[in-house]
């Protein structure tokens, strides 16, 4: 025979459960449905938005790199513009993008033949809060940290690790020459 007392528990869980049931079926369901339209988030953790962008994986011209090549990514189905930002400002990069409600990427330049679109192309919202706008298919909400350069000389094709391989390279092909 079970203890009286594990019988009064089961008795209580019951009855609570009885009045929560009752208390739900007898509240009366909305009428209307609210719609969240989603916003653009003009700055979020010292990061400010600075557009939308074409992503330039499928061009010709760019040798399959990304707008924003080079860096970090991540893809999450709680993605939201601050949780994008903190990512790339915990890694240390200058730009950050959202694309297709999930995707973040960060880079340290985000590329000249990324054309600038209308806001309108970036319209899809963020999966982990549908009141703001996370890129859309084929565009990045672009975002760049606070301080940090924009312009044609911070918007170059590859990285600075890049351009010094290539120095390196210049040097060893002279030195090799000298000693000839």
């Amino acid at each position: 025979m079970a203890p009286p007392i594990f019988l009064l528990a089961i008795l209580l869980s019951f009855l609570s459960l009885t009045t929560l049931t009752f208390a739900q079926s007898s509240t009366t369901p909305a009428s209307s449905t609210s719609t969240v339209i989603p916003a653009i988030v003009p700055s979020a953790s010292s990061y400010t938005y600075v557009g939308c962008y074409n992503e330039t994986l499928n061009t010709n011209t760019t040798g399959g790199l990304r707008s924003l090549n080079g860096g970090v990514t991540e893809a999450l189905d709680v993605m939201t513009i601050p949780l994008c930002m903190a990512f790339c400002k915990s890694n240390g990069y200058a730009y950050a993008g959202i694309e297709y409600t999930r995707e973040c990427y960060c880079a340290q330049y985000l590329s000249a033949l990324a054309p600038k679109v209308d806001d309108a192309k970036c319209d899809l919202p963020c999966k982990g809060n549908a009141s703001q706008i996370c890129g859309g298919s084929w565009t990045l909400s672009v975002y760049l940290q606070d301080g940090s350069q924009k312009g044609d000389a911070g918007r170059g094709r590859g990285t600075s690790a890049g351009k010094k391989a290539l120095m390196a390279l210049g040097f060893a092909f002279g030195g090799f020459l000298a000693l000839c």
